[in-house]
């Protein structure tokens, strides 16, 4: 919306917040249907949109290149449609969706008699619009396969501009489309190049990471003020941010995307090195290297990640253990039989997390899923509930060790890291899991062949995360759609 009508008319929309499915607020919105009261909400953002862009008439002027004074209303009227509705829709506007534009800002333009009214309703009932909420693909026909289509270079622009910038493509890019500059691999490479370089590809990177990790809700996350008095909003903002920094750190200096998962230093802030007990940033933020008795690495032992994977009062290696099944390992893990008690022992007969979850592992019907996700959660309970070290749990000391047949046998967090760090499987996970991203689907069986060459070209190239971007959208995966692409 920002590029359209700028930051402080962006500002003013509230539509209603996405839905997530697979993971991912991309497949639940290429899968679920709009209800009254989601059509009532898009309506009520518009109109707000449009009246606060009306606020603006310089702006206004601008995006149609005209002046109603100079050439008249009705030609800066239709002026403006043919603009503003290409860059709303992404695409030339058809004829037909011109004139209809055209005869609903006239009818404003009659009822209340300025250029500014007419502009106003055309914003509203563009941004309203299916070809603005989504991305409409039909592509074209394949030469010589009825089941898949070549999406068109409009089609690409919009694809490209989302996944690298965060945002709907400008001139520039809708420019590269009309050029036929999107047409073949070597345009889509070139194209994505430049996108990723730009300052705004930040924020992307910032969306995919923040949806595969789980952070978009961490400030809402609730905690016990008796036992986490130190826990606040800001401080789970400053966590989310930490694990953001690593992330863009690893990116930009174009190493590979395991360092993630491995690096012993991070980035703080003045409350984030008191909960880590490292040194004060002389600065808003600081690269630190964290205490080595801690044992922590990378982004799964960051405060983010513990936090949100945690209870209001305790840890919980079920959670941990899924997380890192589900978003690393591309593994789901089946709810729990009816019938089966879920009730552990208390802390008195059992003193640590790990003698009180023996009981998953004695039942037949629990061990199956359990012994995969608590081994592995049970490895970061040398930190509390948000993210703070310790090395006790009532008294007891914690075993952070543990073992699953995938990753062999580890002795704590760090080992565990470096293990998933050089996993086929996590690595093969991460294209996938790009694709759901960026394709708005979970993968199905024709995508196989696309997906498995991916995956060997973003190990033979050193797994830097720029270059698998590259590599996936000039593929036949991102530019082509039906039922086996």
């Amino acid at each position: 919306m920002s590029l359209l009508l700028g930051e402080t008319v962006a500002a003013s929309a509230a539509p209603p917040a996405d839905s997530q499915l697979n993971g991912f607020t991309s497949i639940a919105a290429s899968q679920l249907a709009f209800n009254d009261s989601l059509v009532q909400a898009y309506e009520a953002s518009a109109r707000k949109v449009a009246a606060a862009a009306v606020l603006e008439p310089t702006r206004i002027e601008a995006i149609a290149d005209c002046s109603p004074a100079t050439i008249g209303v009705e030609a800066c009227l239709r002026s403006f449609v043919e603009r503003f509705g290409r860059l709303a829709f992404r695409r030339p506007l058809e004829e037909v969706e011109r004139d209809a534009l055209v005869a609903v800002g006239n009818s404003a333009i009659a009822t209340k008699g300025t250029f500014l009214a007419g502009v106003e309703l055309v914003i509203s009932a563009a941004i309203q619009s299916p070809h603005f909420l989504y991305q409409v693909e039909v592509g074209s026909p394949h030469p010589t396969r009825p089941d898949v289509r070549n999406l068109t270079g409009y089609e690409m622009a919009s694809r490209l501009s989302f996944l690298l910038a965060g945002r709907t493509p400008d001139v520039a890019l809708l420019d590269a489309a009309a050029a036929g500059e999107l047409d073949d691999e070597a345009g889509l490479r070139t194209w994505a190049e430049k996108l990723i370089a730009a300052p705004d590809a930040a924020p992307a990177i910032r969306d995919f990471f923040g949806e595969l990790f789980v952070l978009g809700d961490l400030e809402t996350q609730a905690r016990d003020p008796n036992l986490f008095p130190e826990f606040s909003p800001d401080l789970a903002r400053s966590m989310r941010e930490e694990v953001f920094k690593i992330i863009e750190d690893v990116v930009a200096r174009d190493a590979p995307l395991g360092e993630i998962l491995t690096t012993s230093r991070t980035f703080v802030d003045g409350p984030l090195a008191v909960l880590y007990g490292a040194s004060a940033p002389s600065h808003d933020w600081e690269l630190v290297t964290l205490p080595e008795e801690q044992g922590r690495s990378g982004i799964l032992t960051s405060a983010a990640i513990m936090t949100r994977q945690a209870h209001t009062t305790s840890t919980s290696a079920t959670y941990r253990g899924l997380f890192v099944m589900e978003r690393l390992l591309c593994t789901t893990m089946p709810p729990p039989p009816q019938g089966v008690v879920t009730t552990l022992p208390p802390s008195s007969a059992a003193p640590t997390l790990r003698d009180r979850l023996k009981v998953h592992l004695e039942e037949p019907t629990c061990r199956a899923c359990h012994y995969m996700s608590d081994n592995l959660g049970l490895t970061f309970e040398t930190f509390d509930a948000i993210g703070r070290h310790r090395t006790a749990e009532n008294g007891a000391p914690i075993d952070s060790s543990g073992a699953i047949d995938s990753l062999g046998s580890w002795r704590g967090p760090r080992e565990l890291a470096e293990a998933l760090a050089a996993s086929e499987v996590v690595q093969s996970c991460l294209v996938r899991q790009l694709h759901r991203y960026a394709n708005g689907h979970v993968e199905v069986d024709g995508e196989w062949p696309g997906l498995n060459a991916l995956d060997a070209g973003w190990t033979a190239g050193g797994q830097r995360f720029r270059g698998l971007l590259v590599d996936f959208v000039s593929s036949e995966l991102f530019r082509r759609v039906g039922t086996t692409p």
